[in-house]
């Protein structure tokens, strides 16, 4: 049950799906229920965190944090501790409240509107700026790829306005599958994973068979590699954690998704639970495969996938780890830009958001509106870094930035879970992946933030997410100030029971 700790209801509100208070006026704009399985919503949780991608963009970043690489497993390792646990606090927060604005809803509901709404504000935003961001990547393997093949000339591959036009072309692709439907977009999505999953578990397998057979390996495998306690260096440390927490973000766009998914208040947390671990696994054979067979040099590689599939089989191989890196960034774009949209259909839905991103479509079943705003908000984005010089090493440079983003929202959830279960201590096992685990988690995952920012300066982080930041801490006064909204006085809740 739920204690209101202030409040017996809102005025123009009334109880809708899964009990949550909607505004009257929006009682009806639902999306397509009972859609999605858990497989299908694991699936999107994988394809969201895009392994190929996050190696590609970020695995030469963790080697050299680890200076000689060895270390490198076990940062990936440390990486997944925390945020386990604050997957944990998503599974029992959405049996509680299947919203898909998810964090936003909970922390409205928990801490306090405003904080909500800061959240999801932050989580919108973050996700427009990869949505300009991954098609652009997208676009250069694309090219790539095309230019490993002898289509097209290096010069070709390196311009600037094919290289806008192919990011578009993804970018209104995987927009219209949003739009279309969820069936369609998880179909898409199945598809985009099966082959970067295979690319890259299969040619790391292989990697390790082959230094197996041949004693091709630069250095023996330990299991130190793997102990993530045998890890020194604060410092090094607070960085590693903070790339790996953008290696692992992504696996709550499942829970995103729960008002489209069968059993919405079980299966997206448990498909959230289920793909950590899948990706864990992933992260680590990949990681384990380039230590063996790559050399220290090779390992700090801007192109490591590519130098990895060429060690373990030759051209063909790299060529085919390009294609699951391009397959990876679409997959990854599509599902960043998926979860935004719900976001901001139920920030609409509670009227502090414009109402046109509540618009459901009346056969898709799915926010249409909303989904193309935010599409032309990134396509108008690709075309700004391409052509104001913008885009020079923003990959990396926002790699670093989402990660502290990332692990700001993160912990505050996992915080807000203890917060909110804290009345709830049934069982010692819940006290312990309810509230204790999730608590220490969001601590964690908070001063690796505070970490980064104090390491980095506010002078390194990019100018567009500081605005983005003040716009969120702003913008919640003007809309209140402007308008008399009912959602910032809503009663805040504790939870006196895990169901």
């Amino acid at each position: 049950m739920a204690q209101h700790e202030g409040g017996e209801g809102v005025p123009g509100f009334v109880e809708g799906r899964f009990g949550m208070p909607v505004p009257e006026s929006q009682e009806r704009a639902q999306l397509k229920a009972d859609e999605l399985s858990l497989f299908d919503a694991t699936a999107v949780a994988v394809s969201s965190v895009a392994p190929a991608y996050s190696l590609a963009t970020a695995l030469g970043s963790m080697f050299i944090i680890s200076s000689v690489g060895d270390k490198a497993p076990a940062m990936v390792i440390l990486s997944f501790i925390p945020i386990l646990f604050i997957a944990y606090a998503y599974f029992h927060l959405n049996r509680r409240n299947p919203n898909c604005g998810a964090s936003y809803a909970w922390l409205s509901e928990i801490i306090h509107p405003a904080a909500g709404w800061f959240n999801g504000f932050l989580q919108v935003g973050i996700s427009v700026i990869f949505c300009v961001q991954s098609p652009i990547v997208a676009a250069g393997y694309t090219l790539a790829f095309f230019n490993a093949l002898g289509w097209i000339s290096g010069a070709t591959a390196g311009s600037t306005l094919l290289t806008a036009l192919i990011a578009s072309a993804w970018l209104v692709l995987i927009t219209f599958f949003c739009i279309y439907g969820i069936r369609w977009t998880t179909n898409f999505q199945w598809v985009l994973c099966i082959i970067e999953y295979v690319a890259v578990v299969v040619f790391s397998i292989g990697g390790i068979i082959k230094v197996a057979l041949s004693n091709h390996a630069h250095r023996a495998f330990h299991a130190a590699w793997l102990n993530p306690f045998g890890v020194h260096g604060l410092g090094n440390i607070a960085t590693a954690l903070a790339v790996g927490t953008f290696l692992f973000w992504g696996w709550d766009t499942a829970v995103n998704l729960n008002e489209e998914t069968k059993a919405p208040g079980r299966t997206p947390g448990r498909a959230a639970i289920l793909s950590m671990w899948l990706i864990l696994g992933v992260f680590l054979l990949n990681f384990v495969a380039a230590q063996l067979l790559l050399t220290p040099d090779q390992l700090g590689s801007d192109n490591l996938l590519f130098v990895f599939g060429v060690a373990f089989a030759g051209k063909w191989a790299g060529y085919v780890m390009i294609f699951a890196v391009l397959s990876s960034s679409v997959a990854t774009a599509q599902t960043t830009l998926l979860p935004a949209a719900r976001i901001t259909y139920s920030m609409a839905r509670d009227e502090v958001f414009p109402q046109l991103f509540a618009k459901v479509h009346g056969t898709f079943k799915t926010p249409a509106v909303g989904t193309a705003v935010l599409g032309a908000f990134a396509m108008a984005g690709i075309w700004w870094v391409q052509y104001t010089g913008a885009g020079s090493n923003v990959i990396a440079t926002f790699t670093n930035n989402v990660g502290a983003i990332v692990a700001f929202y993160y912990g505050v959830a996992g915080i807000a879970c203890a917060w909110a279960f804290r009345k709830a201590l049934v069982s010692w096992r819940f006290a312990v992946t309810g509230i204790l685990l999730p608590f220490i988690s969001g601590v964690v995952l908070i001063a690796i933030m505070i970490w980064d920012i104090k390491s980095n300066g506010w002078s390194g982080m990019k100018w567009d997410i500081l605005l983005l930041i003040l716009s969120a801490v702003l913008t919640p006064f003007v809309w209140v100030k402007r308008r008399s909204v009912a959602f910032f006085n809503r009663p805040l809740v504790a939870y006196t029971s895990e169901e």
